[in-house]
């Protein structure tokens, strides 16, 4: 794992060379390109150590990486680790009710319709799923802000409209879950949809084993044979695609972070791409990286448990 993230840290260093676009153009010259000389530009990308070779410029992040330090913000001049850490707390409120609805609705609803196989509500349950994944994240926040925040008056249309100061604390706290409900929804739902679908194979596929028929010649009943053996098989691929949506999870979607103005590490990216803040782009998209690669690793460690016949080397 450790491999894999240097490897990604490499790419990332990459990806931000490569981008089109000066950082201190943007800082210094803003919308008027005659604002600032071009001696002042170079100086100040001495300063920030932009004039060094990509290589150094790496070593150099890296170095104070293993710090703890992840650098200084080129537009806020504020230190990025606190920043991030700050901005991954609000992502987290939003990436936790949505992973564990990933977990509970994904699994459960994919056990339900695996149970009832070809039946109506087994249809409906698979149509729900395939809408959800058809539908782009985008315009399933843009239609709950329509309709819950500009017509119905229920949400804040943007997280940043809520003032703090008009409500006592009961009142401030339930407004503000209220308003954590719809994008948490716009998150989970396509996730939700993935682990359903794959429970829901993999469920189906169980049920058809020989052993399964073996169990019911011994005279087991139906659900212990699917809570003490159907269950367990059909939970490993599930288990893949959840650790696969645990990225999307961690990063909070920065579409739905920034349809709904939300200040997450989602949003926190998006501002520095376009601002070409070189440290928070790179400190975010590695704590990014690093919660998917964490996320790949527990779901290796799951596998050996669950199957003992899978063994880690």
């Amino acid at each position: 794992s450790l491999l894999v993230l240097v490897i990604i840290s490499m790419i990332l260093m990459g990806v931000v060379q490569l981008m089109p676009g000066d950082a201190v153009d943007m800082m210094l010259r803003g919308l008027s390109p005659t604002a600032v000389s071009q001696e002042t530009l170079d100086a100040k990308r001495r300063e920030l150590g932009l004039d060094l070779p990509v290589w150094l410029q790496y070593w150099n992040w890296m170095t104070s990486l293993l710090q703890g330090d992840f650098g200084r913000s080129f537009t806020l001049n504020v230190p990025v680790g606190p920043m991030i850490a700050g901005r991954l707390k609000s992502s987290l409120i939003l990436a936790v009710p949505a992973f564990m609805a990933m977990i509970v609705f994904g699994i459960g609803l994919g056990v339900v319709a695996a149970l009832r196989e070809n039946s109506p509500l087994d249809r409906t349950i698979q149509l729900l799923s395939l809408t959800a994944i058809a539908t782009p994240s985008f315009l399933i926040g843009s239609v709950f802000i329509y309709v819950f925040a500009v017509k119905l008056h229920w949400i804040p249309a943007a997280f940043n409209a809520i003032d703090i100061s008009r409500f006592d604390t009961l009142e401030t706290i339930s407004f503000f879950f209220a308003a954590l409900v719809f994008p948490c929804i716009t998150i989970a739902a396509e996730i939700v949809a993935h682990v359903l679908r794959q429970t829901r194979a993999s469920m189906a596929e169980e049920l058809k084993s020989n052993y399964v028929r073996a169990a019911v010649l011994r005279g087991l009943s139906r659900s212990q044979i699917v809570l003490r053996h159907v269950l367990l098989n059909a939970l490993l691929p599930a288990i893949t695609v959840i650790a696969i949506n645990v990225g999307y999870v961690i990063g909070g979607v920065v579409v739905v972070e920034f349809i709904f103005s939300y200040p997450g590490i989602g949003n926190l990216l998006l501002t520095a791409i376009i601002t070409r803040d070189i440290p928070t782009m790179l400190g975010t998209m590695l704590v990014v990286s690093g919660g998917y690669v964490f996320a790949n690793l527990v779901a290796d460690l799951l596998y050996s448990v669950l199957n003992p016949r899978i063994r880690l080397t």
